[in-house]
């Protein structure tokens, strides 16, 4: 397991944190382990994960909706997913091959050692409270550009 897992499985320990499955991908480079959980919103259950891996970056990746764009609405959702990227800093929205609509938070997190990290599990959870502000605020809209 890689060291920001190693650090961040302690946090989730220490603040009895149980939301989250981990797996660690088999036979990878990066070493990455996955966190899967959901955020709920609008009483939908948005699969959520936190990768962690032994590169500089972190990711917190939320599927939005799956299958959103389709023939009929492409031209909209593209507008709609450009038109947030250009206003919101830390997320960043794209469809994924299966037309599933997907929100990336990217987190700068470099380090070696387990006392480059002592805030990893703070700032993750940090940009939850973001991330949750922000879905509530723009889900229903994206909805309704959706279906």
């Amino acid at each position: 397991m890689n060291i920001k897992a190693e650090v961040f499985n302690k946090y989730l320990k220490e603040k009895k944190i149980d939301a989250f499955q981990v797996e660690e991908v088999a036979d990878d480079a990066q070493h990455t382990v996955v966190y899967r959980s959901h955020i709920v919103i609008e009483g939908q259950q948005l699969p959520t994960l936190v990768l962690l891996d032994d590169s500089v970056f972190s990711m917190i990746r939320v599927q939005i909706s799956p299958k959103a764009r389709t023939e009929e609405n492409e031209l909209a959702v593209l507008r709609m997913v450009s038109e947030q990227n250009m206003k919101y800093k830390p997320f960043k929205l794209y469809f994924d091959q299966t037309g599933s609509l997907i929100l990336d938070v990217c987190l700068l997190t470099p380090g070696k050692e387990e006392s480059d990290f002592p805030e990893l599990g703070e700032e993750v959870y940090g940009m939850f409270d973001v991330l949750i502000k922000f879905l509530e605020e723009n889900y229903r809209s994206w909805m309704k550009e959706i279906w």
